[in-house]
């Protein structure tokens, strides 16, 4: 069990920030809260002119019972009438003020939630866009999909019951307390000595609450991965034959999390019992006591009523005020999750006074590097140093697992080298403006992605502010122009392509890439083998593309099938995991230079019948 399960049943500091980011909208926290206080107050008031009307009521009654001389009753009921209906015009006057300070509590308090939650969504979306990609790589995306989905939602629910119960609540039992004590302070003592002692039960069983809750959590994520890598698989997983399996692998995550959820139940089982019991145990007390009063001439029978009306709607805003208090605690861990991203500083990040950065105009440069994915892990990269002239075409080859990739990722700061120095003109990338630096860069992966959105949005994703023509002109340039106008249901350029580009087939969504890596205009090109996954009719068209995109680039690719790279102006074999030194040049030239050679690229060269 992590330490924050651990923690005592309450972390101020967790919902010290949360009310922190509710203060951001003062003016309608303050509504919020003076509207609550007056509610309250209202309430209390009301508590008051019953006791006036029963007073004036038994006066009445004594006249009409002949308790009173007959000379006296007159007048005796007259003023009687008069103070009832004193006190009914009282309650009418105030039967607006208290519909309006309900509503305007209840409706202030949700919005402030909403308004809390839609600040809070922007900025942990924005602050999970501008993580390094090796936090992405870490974080399995059903944890990200728990964190974005159940944890804000569950946030956005704390929210509104801070905002609703939570506050209105202490306001509506104080209010109540001050009306005993004015009542009949003897019972209210008594009363409080009985409630103080089953709060203390309450707050132990809340800290056993939020211990289960984080358990729960933590199951839940398991469930929300396991999901996701399901859905993501889905074709392989048909492809082996292998749903059993993957439904016994689910079926134990999900056997977890209902049993963590199931003991979570039973904690809340038992607060709702202590809370209820206590309720029943607290009314017991005030006819008991009160019984007591009245026989020893202590309380007056108005004031035994009022004190047990008092109590029982004590009593349920006590049953109100634990169970909202239950929320919180429960939710307490999703409060540490998220603020566990808020909190955490991107790794990659522009440094203070860094230069702004432009087009390389002699060469970008790997000068000793070496990386790690993690610190405990072996180098990927072994002292690298490669030269990568402006304005040519570099290519990267070799076995798999010789960090080609990491390389690409090197050369805008996707990452940043462990040892040595990835230099644009002589410059670290590491003192270059950031986001400048990624504005240089264009990058096609093997593996396309497309926004679930039209083509004509998807393209335009390169630049947002391009017009339809200059849409169009980038997918001629692709060659996807005719494809396009050709989709079913002759919609063109407003097709929705689905979830990742699913509607179309590999090398149209590479087109489409390419198209958008067009409208770009980036002066660097990185390439990641945009077409290895590609039937050969297919590859022809995208080749076709990536020659109109290579056009006047400094152009780096990696390529496993040589054709593609045999006329780059250098290639750089790569080491691959199998080779004895990984992660290092074993010999750089032109295509006819490292054929002649007759070393590793030439070997690659007559397996793929290049030589």
């Amino acid at each position: 069990m992590s330490a924050a399960a651990e923690g005592p049943a309450l972390r101020w500091h967790e919902l010290r920030r949360l009310v922190a980011l509710a203060w951001v909208h003062r003016v309608r926290f303050v509504v919020m809260t003076a509207s609550t206080a007056l509610h309250a107050g209202v309430g209390g008031l009301l508590l008051y002119l019953a006791k006036v009307l029963w007073e004036r009521w038994s006066a009445v009654q004594a006249a009409m019972d002949g308790h009173v001389a007959p000379e006296q009753a007159g007048p005796v009921i007259a003023a009687a009438m008069a103070g009832m209906q004193t006190a009914a015009w009282q309650a009418a006057a105030i039967a607006p003020i208290a519909a309006g300070t309900a509503y305007i509590a209840w409706y202030s308090g949700q919005a402030l939630a909403n308004e809390v939650m839609r600040d809070l969504r922007a900025r942990f979306v924005g602050h999970l866009v501008a993580q390094e990609i090796a936090f992405h790589d870490q974080l399995a995306r059903g944890e990200l999909l728990a964190r974005m989905t159940s944890d804000l939602d569950r946030m956005r629910g704390m929210m509104r019951v801070m905002a609703g119960r939570l506050l209105i609540r202490p306001f509506e039992i104080l209010g109540l307390l001050g009306a005993l004590v004015i009542i009949n302070w003897k019972l209210g003592l008594i009363l409080m000595a009985v409630i103080l002692p089953l709060g203390a039960v309450a707050a132990r069983l809340a800290a056993r609450t939020r211990r289960r809750s984080q358990v729960a959590r933590v199951s839940q994520e398991k469930v929300f991965t396991d999901f996701e890598q399901i859905t993501a698989g889905i074709r392989v997983v048909k492809s082996m034959g292998s749903a059993e399996q993957e439904m016994v692998r689910y079926g134990v995550a999900n056997d977890r999390f209902a049993k963590d959820n199931l003991k979570l139940a039973r904690t809340r089982a038992q607060s709702e019992a202590v809370t209820e019991g206590g309720v029943f145990l607290v009314f017991a007390v005030g006819m008991a006591v009160g019984a007591w009063l009245f026989s020893s001439g202590g309380i007056e029978p108005v004031a035994l009523v009022l004190v047990l009306a008092a109590v029982g709607r004590m009593a349920t805003a006590v049953r109100e005020l634990q169970r909202s208090l239950s929320d919180i605690i429960e939710g307490q861990p999703v409060l540490v999750r998220v603020f566990e991203i808020l909190d955490r500083q991107p790794a990659i990040a522009t440094r203070p006074g860094a230069q702004p950065a432009s087009a390389p105009r002699r060469a970008i440069t790997l000068e000793g590097v070496r990386f790690r994915y993690h610190p405990d892990a072996g180098d990927v990269l072994r002292g690298v140093d490669l030269d990568i002239p402006a304005g040519r075409t570099t290519a990267l080859v070799g076995q798999s697992g010789g960090g080609k990739t990491t390389i690409l990722d090197l050369i805008p700061r996707l990452r940043d080298a462990t040892a040595g120095a990835v230099r644009w003109d002589g410059v670290d990338v590491r003192d270059l403006d950031q986001a400048g630096l990624m504005r240089q860069v264009a990058i096609v992966n093997q593996e396309a992605f497309l926004f679930d959105d039209t083509i004509r949005n998807n393209i335009r994703y390169g630049r947002p502010s391009a017009t339809d023509a200059e849409i169009e002109q980038a997918a001629r340039r692709a060659h996807v122009h005719e494809a396009i106008l050709s989709l079913e249901g002759g919609l063109g350029y407003d097709t929705r392509v689905g979830d990742r580009g699913g509607r179309l087939s590999g090398g149209q969504r590479q087109r489409v890439a390419i198209a958008r890596a067009l409208l770009r205009d980036a002066p660097v090109l990185l390439l990641d083998e945009p077409t290895s996954a590609l039937d050969a009719e297919s590859e022809h068209q995208v080749q076709l593309a990536l020659a109109e995109l290579m056009k006047d680039r400094t152009v780096v690719v990696i390529a496993h099938r040589l054709a593609t790279v045999q006329h780059a102006d250098r290639i750089h074999v790569i080491a691959g995991k199998d080779d004895p030194e990984p992660g290092t040049v074993l010999e750089s030239g032109t295509h006819a230079e490292l054929v002649a050679r007759g070393g590793a690229y030439a070997r690659l060269a007559a397996r793929q019948r290049l030589d």
